[in-house]
């Protein structure tokens, strides 16, 4: 019987820093905990027992899992509809569920809980949820460059941290790098800017109620053109100017279920980047798979996000997938010196390079690299 977490828990979607809510962060100044991050533990603690007394004992069996993505049907998770409409995980020998996520729905705790065995999501979003209790570990990262971006008005000159003091923030809770770069800049999160609440649109930044909203680059300034506002006037900050980007989107998996099944793993990992490969030979196709999903985006804007994931995805000259010592380092660095996690990881432990080595086996002799990638032109939301 599948496990269910406690109502509090699944509603309490900031727990975890993932997409689209607000939460918090700890200045290096002031390491005591948040109360989001005591009602975390908390649900960590619930969802770990639940795992322990009723956790669904049927996963793995006959390769049933499911996998939970880090928000709703669209193409930033194309590669798990591609593997799954192209019958990748089937030629593994995988029954796979894909989930949706959303505003209820936490990849990172239903994962952590065993309810899930694997998640796709930003990377920096498994950092600090293990900080806080849970096993997950990464198991490729496929996307080397995060696209997490800060907007403004071009007009208003906030391109700087410094600029940003006295501000209002539309924030989620999964914009690691700004709590990071606010905590490097020495500015207090309570008292020398305002962060509030960003839904999930861009009418408060419209509206004038905010002055600078969190932003992904495949998404947000898409809807911006949409609205009719030239891309010309508006700042698009890159967190990796002030050197505290972290990890964009991985797929990760419960620690235990992954040691316990490793070759599995790899199975779903292997089918996984067949579909992101996949997307980038076919980006049209691809979209018609998100859409068949149940996506509530019109066909524009998709196949638009779908040429801006795929810009961002084959815009390293590592191969597609790869674990990246360095990456996941400068990630730990920037959420532990500046107290967005209170524990570096262990990098060993997190990094299932083994599991990653043994999917690029099962994929085959295919191109994992971006030497045949070219963007879509002309394409706009």
């Amino acid at each position: 019987m599948r496990t269910r977490l406690p109502t509090s828990c699944q509603g309490e979607r900031v727990i975890f820093a993932s997409v689209r809510k607000s939460s918090a962060v700890v200045s290096r100044s002031h390491r005591s905990r948040p109360r989001w991050l005591a009602a975390a533990a908390a649900c960590v603690a619930a969802s770990t027992v639940l795992a322990a007394c009723g956790s669904d004992s049927e996963a793995g069996a006959d390769g049933a899992v499911t996998v939970v993505t880090g928000w709703v049907v669209q193409p930033e998770f194309a590669q798990v509809y591609a593997a799954e409409a192209l019958g990748y995980y089937d030629d593994a020998g995988l029954d796979v569920t894909i989930q949706a996520g959303g505003p209820e729905v936490n990849a990172e705790q239903l994962v952590g809980a065993n309810s899930a065995q694997f998640g796709v999501d930003a990377g920096s979003n498994v950092l600090t949820s293990n900080d806080i209790g849970t096993d997950l570990v990464s198991l490729t990262q496929l996307e080397q460059e995060s696209s997490l971006r800060l907007l403004s008005w071009a007009e208003d000159n906030l391109d700087t941290p410094e600029s940003w003091e006295g501000k209002r923030i539309g924030i989620w809770s999964s914009v690691n790098s700004l709590y990071a770069s606010l905590a490097k800049h020495g500015l207090d999160r309570d008292t020398d800017v305002t962060l509030v609440e960003q839904g999930f649109d861009v009418s408060q930044f419209l509206n004038g109620d905010v002055d600078l909203a969190s932003a992904y680059a495949y998404n947000e300034p898409g809807q911006l053109v949409q609205a009719g506002v030239p891309l010309e006037d508006i700042a698009i900050y890159n967190y990796a100017s002030d050197d505290t980007e972290t990890l964009g989107l991985q797929v990760f998996g419960n620690g235990d279920f992954v040691r316990e099944n490793p070759e599995l793993a790899a199975d779903f990992v292997a089918a996984t980047l067949r579909g992101q490969i996949h997307c980038r030979d076919n980006p049209q196709e691809c979209v018609s798979f998100v859409a068949d999903a149940g996506s509530s985006m019109d066909s524009d804007f998709m196949l638009w996000q779908m040429n801006e994931m795929n810009k961002s995805i084959w815009s390293s000259d590592l191969p597609l997938g790869t674990l990246d010592q360095a990456a996941f380092q400068q990630t730990s660095d920037v959420l532990s010196e500046t107290g967005v996690i209170e524990s570096a990881p262990d990098l060993d432990e997190l990094m299932r390079t083994d599991v990653y080595d043994d999917a690029v086996t099962r994929v085959g002799d295919v191109d994992l690299t971006s030497a045949t990638f070219e963007p879509l032109p002309n394409v706009s939301p």
